[in-house]
């Protein structure tokens, strides 16, 4: 498996480390606390979230330990969690677009969610080039 890096779609700034973006999609249920996920800091996993009781439909995220974000990523303070806010959409690329959120909250290990809407992933030998 290559290594990948996720990029603005902006202005095509690295955002994350090269990371291992793993294929196999991990369940994860929203609605109870889970200490079991451990994302390496060399792996980017997708993720699909079970709905809550009368919650959305089933969503895919992919989530990476924050510790593999770059300095063209500027996560802003709102980032704690423990039940309160989760700062969601509170990650921006140098640009200034809003490129994910870091979510710091007490049932998880701090993750970063990237939006797929800002963000595309690419070998990262390319970068490199």
């Amino acid at each position: 498996m290559s290594k990948q890096r996720l990029y603005c779609k902006m202005c095509q700034t690295a955002l994350s480390l090269p990371l291992h973006l793993d294929q196999d999609v991990r369940e994860v249920h929203a609605s109870c606390e889970d200490d079991s996920i451990f994302i390496p800091m060399e792996d980017a996993w997708i993720v699909e979230l079970s709905p809550t009781l009368g919650g959305p439909a089933t969503e895919k995220h992919i989530w990476f330990s924050p510790k593999a974000l770059t300095e063209g990523a500027m996560t802003d303070r709102q980032t704690f969690g423990c039940c309160g806010y989760t700062g969601l959409g509170n990650t921006r690329c140098k640009c200034g677009h809003v490129v994910g959120s870091r979510i710091d909250e007490c049932g998880f290990q701090p993750r970063f969610a990237a939006d797929p809407q800002m963000t595309y992933w690419a070998a990262s030998h390319f970068a490199e080039a």
